[in-house]
């Protein structure tokens, strides 16, 4: 089975700052005031993170806007002639989030400054969506599986779907085929089916893209959000990976489930759905490790990312022993998956930034019971190799064409797939009547 490509083009102007739609990235606005509460117009105002420096002046109503950061931690400080420079550290921005900070400034000379202590608001009070949003951190130290899918089950009103999988689950009482999934500003939404990744009815979720060693930062949107997120009675899951800094950093990873650390287990085989029939699973093993580094090309203007993860899954099967091809013993069946990403950010000035995205999971899967039920069958020849996954690809512009005007344009393309391909090229009957 192939899914077609999906190329979209999307140009967005707003007004700033009454809307201004990130989906890949946060923003600070705020007030610049005296000690009598005064608006302070042409006030300097520095935001500083791991990828350097942005200035941007507070207007004739004293007021700020910082848009298009990239998710972390930022100071932010404030200066004009004849005041003390103010300071705020450990400034939090969150995926999609705007962060309110007002700052006060009082009278004095430039050889001092005072540092505003607090912590950043942790409430959008600028929004109505409801949901939650989960970081690296947070995700490398709960007990949740490798995939990104796994941790929407921490988001509130998040819930297994049930014969859909648990990598498409079912927000706000949806069905898990209506939700939206967006990585890197990507529409990743499978076409077909409106699952993640690579599906069929067949195989139901073979793809959902994007490991956590990859990921920055996951926003769960559950309900009450804007109207540019459509193609969705469900919810929106907007996702980020990675992003490279000043700093060279990176790491290596691995992880393993061993078969020895389950039991066998019995699974459901229906060729026929007037009768269930069961394959046993005598084992499942999983390994996978990998890579990922992220540093400067151009100190405070231009940096990189890049990760690759393989991934090998074999799990053993049986048929029952009425079946012919119980006789075969256990079989095995092989799938091994290619996870990688890699980013490109280039900070061309402070109101103008290029974003050049990449990430997949091609897989295949060996000769073999790719279908649980074609161990039920006479022979072999229901033995199938597959190949599934994605590969996707964006090109993001974000811009400030002036103080009150922002500009966000993106060219990407989703791919995903899954072809199946026969022991032997012949055809067959189902017999798929229900007896009474």
């Amino acid at each position: 089975m192939r899914r077609p490509l999906a190329l979209f083009v999307a140009i967005f102007v707003a007004a700033a700052p009454a809307v201004a739609q990130e989906t890949t990235t946060g923003s600070i606005e705020g007030r610049v005031i005296d000690a009598q509460g005064l608006a302070v117009p042409g006030a300097t105002v520095t935001v500083t993170s791991s990828q350097g420096s942005r200035t941007f002046v507070s207007d004739s109503e004293g007021r700020y806007f910082a848009p298009f950061l990239t998710p972390g931690t930022y100071t932010v400080r404030a200066e004009l002639q004849g005041f003390t420079p103010a300071e705020r550290r450990n400034v939090n921005v969150s995926l999609g989030q705007r962060v309110d900070l007002p700052i006060t400034m009082t009278v004095g000379g430039l050889t001092e400054t005072v540092e505003v202590m607090g912590s950043s608001p942790t409430i959008d009070t600028t929004t109505t969506t409801i949901g939650a949003t989960f970081d690296s951190d947070l995700l490398m130290r709960v007990p949740v599986q490798r995939q990104f899918t796994d941790a929407l089950y921490l988001a509130p009103g998040v819930s297994s779907s049930g014969s859909l999988g648990e990598a498409n689950p079912s927000i706000s009482g949806a069905s898990g085929l209506e939700n939206q999934y967006i990585v890197d500003g990507i529409n990743t939404t499978n076409a077909g089916y409106g699952a993640v990744g690579s599906y069929s009815i067949v195989f139901g979720s073979l793809g959902s893209g994007v490991p956590f060693d990859f990921l920055k930062e996951i926003e769960v949107k559950t309900g009450g959000y804007s109207a540019e997120y459509g193609q969705s009675t469900g919810g929106v899951v907007n996702v980020i990976t990675k992003s490279g800094a000043n700093d060279i950093r990176g790491s290596l990873f691995a992880y393993a489930r061993p078969k020895d650390f389950a039991d066998d287990y019995t699974l459901v085989a229906t060729t026929n759905p007037s009768r269930a029939e069961a394959v046993n699973v005598r084992s499942t093993e999983e390994f996978d490790g990998g890579l990922e580094i992220g540093g400067p090309i151009v100190r405070d203007r231009a940096f990189f990312f890049g990760a690759i993860d393989p991934q090998w899954r074999t799990t053993t099967f049986e048929a029952p022993d009425y079946a012919p091809l119980f006789e075969l013993g256990e079989v095995d069946r092989e799938r091994r998956t290619i996870a990688y990403a890699a980013k490109g950010t280039w900070q061309m000035t402070s109101g103008h930034r290029l974003d050049i995205s990449a990430f997949g999971d091609p897989s295949e899967g060996e000769m073999g019971p790719q279908r649980r039920s074609s161990l039920l069958r006479d022979d072999t020849t229901a033995f199938s190799d597959i190949s599934y996954g994605g590969n996707n690809q964006t090109v993001k512009y974000d811009g400030v064409l002036r103080p009150s005007w922002l500009l966000e344009a993106s060219v990407s393309r989703a791919w995903n797939n899954i072809e199946e391909t026969p022991a032997e090229d012949t055809w067959s009957v189902l017999d798929t009547t229900v007896t009474p």
